[in-house]
């Protein structure tokens, strides 16, 4: 502005004042420089919040090396949870044989494809009844290995893979205290824990359940038919 005939100064450096702080209007460059040193921090950073490559580089490197440590620890728990509830479906379905054998009054069995009578996969087992008692073969007794439901009313639930729901998943043996190996784990109408198709059983009878790594969990059914994970 004009001001007593003569030019005031902050016209020249376009430079306003107003209490104690100042602000810059010029549209670029300063030409003192000095819009550049006011919006450029030190080496080259833009602003006072941003940051350079080599930070997000150097972040981003951490982070990579937090994650890979702590990888194998989320994948065990992982494994460990899918076993673990692989364990619960198995005792489940114990029970529900022995219910059924309770509320029936006859002689049912959880039969594994383990059992080396049968040859299957032991990841497998299915409900099958031995109405005769003595454990004596079909069609009075305990089902063939290739009988189903339709084929065999003795076959209660048809042949069940374990590993379809729990991949991975096993039973990988049922005997009993002795070491024993058994195929099949049967109940009679008082509930108690019988096995018409093995002699001289020694309790409690262990079913040991792994997933392949190593890890195991174990499922002990005793005579009176109580049955609990270990």
């Amino acid at each position: 502005m004009i001001r007593n005939g003569r030019l005031h100064t902050q016209k020249q450096t376009g430079t306003l004042k107003g209490g104690a702080a100042s602000a810059r209007i010029c549209s670029h460059a300063c030409p003192d420089g000095s819009e550049n040193r006011s919006r450029r921090g030190p080496a080259g950073r833009l602003g006072s919040e941003g940051f350079t490559a080599i930070e997000l580089l150097t972040a981003l490197a951490i982070a990579a090396i937090l994650i890979g440590a702590a990888m194998p620890s989320f994948l065990a728990l992982i494994r460990g949870s899918r076993l673990n509830a692989a364990t619960r479906q198995v005792i489940s379905e114990i029970r529900a044989v022995q219910s059924m054998a309770v509320t029936r009054g006859d002689i049912f069995g959880f039969h594994w494809g383990g059992d080396p009578l049968v040859g299957m996969s032991p990841s497998v087992y299915r409900f099958e009844t031995d109405p005769s008692g003595a454990c004596l073969p079909p069609p009075a007794g305990v089902p063939a290995p290739t009988d189903t439901a339709a084929t065999n009313q003795n076959v209660i639930r048809d042949w069940r893979d374990l590993s379809i729901e729990y991949p991975g998943i096993t039973i990988t043996a049922i005997q009993d205290n002795g070491g024993t190996p058994l195929g099949e784990l049967m109940f009679n109408s008082q509930g108690a824990s019988v096995n018409t198709c093995f002699v001289g059983v020694s309790f409690p009878v262990t079913v040991t359940v792994g997933d392949g790594s190593g890890a195991l969990r174990t499922i002990q059914i005793r005579s009176a038919g109580s049955a609990r994970i270990q």
